[in-house]
């Protein structure tokens, strides 16, 4: 009986000692000593590829983040200009750039204890680099089925692409999966593929649309590949295109032959005018300064007509005396 009261003692020391310890723990935690001593310094926290590249006339968005201190946080602009166009909401950088151009402006934080940190941010709005489509090729060789990205850069509004791959000898396509809900057909002809893409919205720029996967029947390196590539709007408008190098040739004959036979008809109508015109005859000059039409005589008003009075009968005069013999 003795010892089991010894044995009550000792263990409700204990307990009291470990709960003691707890509260202590726990008051030391209110405090906020330990948290002050385990938490990181406020930052903002960049992306190892930076911010997205910004286009003009393109909807922005990119992330402020902001790690450490004791959120919330709040983000302000502080000095310098934002592209025209781009607004700080949040913890976002959004809208849509008007103009080109270099801009710094100075982000700056504020966590719940008053904490404040600056960044300088450097945003250069460029034109829009025309719609492309790539492919992301491993760098060495393969020698199984080997699966290749496809992926559209600068998409602009569209909403259908297609793209074709003229294929390295003995490699042929097995299957192209789509992204996401983009909705793929395709076929090979001969050593070249043909990827139709419908996109039920417009994809991002640098997002991969597609997944080509390839098959050689011997190990090959693709490199330098032959593509072609046009990419559409919602309403069938051609925003990009890029033609297989035969293709390129064919078109510029063709556009050659269509140029010279415009010129050959238009130098068939001009003659045949000339042709219809009726013929011009010369006017006869009279004598004088070639080419000078001689000017018309002044009329002339006739004199009035004098009547004519016959002379009066004139008498000699009487012969003196001594004159008659």
């Amino acid at each position: 009986m003795a010892l089991s009261r010894s044995t009550g003692r000792a263990g409700a020391w204990l307990l009291g000692a470990l709960l003691a310890g707890a509260l202590a723990g726990c008051g030391q935690e209110i405090t906020g000593t330990s948290a002050t001593t385990g938490r990181d310094a406020l930052a903002f926290v960049e992306a190892p590829s930076g911010l997205p590249p910004v286009y003009l006339n393109e909807p922005y968005t990119a992330p402020v983040t902001v790690a450490g201190g004791a959120g919330p946080y709040t983000v302000r602009a502080t000095g310098g200009t934002l592209p025209p166009g781009i607004n700080l909401k949040g913890q976002q950088l959004v809208g849509t750039p008007t103009k080109t151009g270099t801009y710094t402006f100075t982000l700056e934080v504020t966590d719940s204890t008053l904490s404040t940190r600056s960044k300088t941010v450097t945003l250069t709005v460029q034109d829009l680099p025309p719609l492309s489509l790539a492919l992301n090729l491993p760098a060495g060789q393969i020698r199984g089925e080997t699966r290749i990205p496809l992926t559209i850069n600068a998409p602009r509004a569209v909403r259908a692409a297609r793209f074709g791959w003229e294929l390295p000898a003995g490699v042929t396509v097995t299957r192209v999966q789509p992204e996401g809900s983009n909705v793929v057909f395709w076929r090979q002809e001969g050593r070249r593929v043909l990827v139709d893409i419908g996109f039920k919205a417009v994809p991002r720029t640098a997002a991969r649309v597609a997944l080509l996967t390839v098959k050689p029947t011997a190990m090959v390196t693709l490199a330098s590949p032959v593509l072609a590539y046009e990419g559409r709007d919602g309403e069938g408008k051609l925003l990009a295109q890029k033609l297989f190098p035969d293709e390129e040739k064919k078109l510029a004959e063709q556009k050659a032959a269509e140029q010279k036979a415009a010129e050959q008809k238009a130098a068939e109508q001009k003659a045949a005018e000339q042709q219809a015109a009726p013929a011009v005859t010369p006017t006869t000059t009279p004598t004088g300064t070639s080419g000078t039409t001689p000017a018309a005589p002044a009329p002339t008003t006739p004199a009035p007509t004098v009547p004519v009075t016959s002379p009066a009968p004139v008498t000699p005069p009487p012969a003196a005396p001594g004159d008659q013999k």
